[in-house]
């Protein structure tokens, strides 16, 4: 999306963007181009969901979902209520293994250290990605339910299943009585093309 086409969408910017970047521009535009189409599959109309005070996208009535960008790839998921009690979607380009190793102590906990240092290198930034964007994908899950903060060291990978593409994360942080530490949450991992995404569904009680 270039710049001449930022102002074709239809689509109001959040006045904190109006004087961004055209880069910074068009990756919010071809994420709510993406939750528009989602939401037209899932609903029929074609609607835009806006932003809250906190930044957070505020979808139709009776929908949910989730969106994300990186560096070229735009996406988004839509749900229904009461089906699903949210979600969370991220997108991450794979790191190289060199750069994994750099950030690797900044994201891992201790159990995951081991596990990354276990591997060979040539699969050590696909694993660190995935806990990234693993990590993201949960906060995106569960910050609107809790409104509690949280951060990397607070949830930890505990299952990587390369052949299903399915993934587990534990939560190592009280966010509410709903949500106690020792909470096991299911998610799912996918990449294509040098992208890798991650999905946590939870589904409505």
């Amino acid at each position: 999306m270039c710049e001449a086409d930022l102002d074709g969408w239809d689509l109001p910017l959040p006045e904190r963007l109006r004087t961004a970047a055209a880069k910074r521009r068009a990756e919010f535009l071809a994420g709510r181009l993406s939750a528009r189409h989602a939401l037209a599959e899932l609903t029929g109309s074609s609607s835009t969901p806006a932003q809250d005070a906190e930044r957070l996208p505020e979808w139709p009535a009776g929908t949910l979902g989730s969106i994300t960008h990186s560096r070229g790839l735009a996406a988004a998921v839509v749900a229904s209520r009461p089906n699903f009690q949210s979600v969370g979607l991220d997108a991450e380009v794979v790191m190289s293994a060199e750069r994994a190793r750099r950030l690797a102590p900044q994201i891992l906990v201790a159990s995951e250290q081991v596990w990354f240092d276990r591997l060979p290198a040539e699969r050590q930034g696909d694993f660190l990605t995935l806990v990234f964007s693993l990590k993201e994908s949960l906060f995106k899950a569960l910050y609107p339910l809790v409104r509690e903060r949280f951060y990397f060291p607070h949830a930890r990978l505990i299952l990587w299943d390369a052949e299903t593409c399915a993934v587990s994360i534990e939560l190592l942080k009280t966010l509410s009585p709903q949500w106690p530490a020792g909470t096991v949450l299911r998610g799912q991992v996918t990449k294509i093309d040098d992208y890798l995404l991650t999905l946590i569904a939870i589904s409505g009680k």
